[in-house]
């Protein structure tokens, strides 16, 4: 979650709850929706981001995790030694 729009709506809270007059609160609470605003917007700014960078990933890694998280999903996978093969980063020994 964004820390900065965190800080500030802990603080309008804050100082919304410590108000002596209902004038006061009505002065603190469209600063408060303000800063709700933001922190909403900023945080699905972030899940966009995360969610692009997920789909951006190698489609055979993404096949192997679905398949580590689902044991019982049979892809018809390669083995492992035709996994090496096919990697970029083929093993040398």
């Amino acid at each position: 979650m964004p820390a900065h729009t965190d800080a500030r709506i802990r603080q309008l809270c804050q100082e919304a709850l410590a108000a002596e007059t209902q004038a006061d609160v009505e002065h603190i609470l469209p600063q408060l929706r303000d800063a709700l605003e933001e922190h909403i917007k900023l945080a699905k700014a972030s899940l966009e981001v995360q969610a692009s960078t997920i789909r951006a990933l190698d489609p055979f890694r993404l096949i192997q995790f679905s398949c580590l998280a689902a044991p019982w999903y049979d892809a018809g996978l390669p083995s492992e030694s035709e996994q090496v093969a096919m990697s970029p980063l083929k093993e040398t020994r």
